[in-house]
């Protein structure tokens, strides 16, 4: 007896959309924050647990700080042309704070090429300043701006009762538009207040609390053919019951 196509298809274009894509997730290889008043001192140095954001209204920029995070792609054939998400989670805030402020989440831009004094997309933790963090805006938007190499992919508004433990997760809706030539992709983040908040870097105590990127996965051409065997399998199967 020979099963209809259509029961036979079921199954195995259920099969075979397993194999399409799946989800990966990892953590940051560096991310560190840079302060103004402290232009050209590491703040982080891939030891500190909360990676810092803050405006300045003192005129002097002395404690405008910006957070940076970087993810390496490489290895896991990730598809470039999908979405991906962006998590990270406040482990701590200075005070409590009213009234509208805002979050700004950017990306790197994919191709970015560093000048002058600027980190590349490889740029290490233990060397971040605010002098040679990428994009970083020095001159035009020093309290929570980023330069043309970067885009701004999302504001969170009305954070005044962002507590510690509130966790943040940003939709990248192409995630090709911001991975580097060497497989990187940096995300960054600045903050509309003089209050200081602190966003869990990979070393923070609380493992939940660590940045990720999750993003989706091509397999790869040897567990394509594997499925197209498997799935040969199951109609001849079928065929013969």
């Amino acid at each position: 007896m020979h099963l209809p196509i259509s029961k036979i298809s079921v199954p195995l274009l259920s099969l075979c959309m397993l194999g399409v894509s799946s989800a990966a997730i990892i953590t940051t290889t560096d991310d560190g924050s840079i302060r103004e008043g402290q232009a050209t001192t590491v703040q982080d140095s891939g030891t500190g647990e909360h990676l810092y954001v803050r405006k300045d209204n003192s005129g002097n920029n002395d404690n405008v700080r910006k957070a940076y995070f970087k993810f390496d792609l490489t290895g896991q054939n990730a598809d470039l042309t999908a979405s991906a998400t962006f998590t990270t989670t406040i482990s701590y805030r200075s005070a409590n704070q009213n009234g509208n402020r805002i979050f700004y989440f950017y990306g790197l831009d994919a191709g970015f090429t560093p000048t002058g004094t600027e980190l590349g997309t490889d740029w290490d933790e233990t060397a971040l300043t605010w002098n040679n963090a990428p994009a970083n805006d020095t001159v035009t938007d020093i309290d929570t701006g980023f330069d043309n190499t970067a885009s701004l992919i999302y504001t969170a508004s009305n954070q005044y009762n962002s507590d510690v433990g509130k966790v943040y997760t940003i939709t990248i809706p192409t995630l090709g538009d911001y991975v580097q030539t060497d497989n990187t992709v940096t995300m960054m983040i600045s903050w509309s207040d003089t209050t200081q908040y602190g966003f869990a870097s990979k070393e923070n105590s609380t493992v939940t609390y660590r940045p990720t990127l999750e993003f989706s996965q091509i397999p790869e051409p040897g567990s394509l053919v594997l499925m197209l065997i498997g799935a040969c399998g199951l109609v001849f199967l079928r065929r013969r019951k």
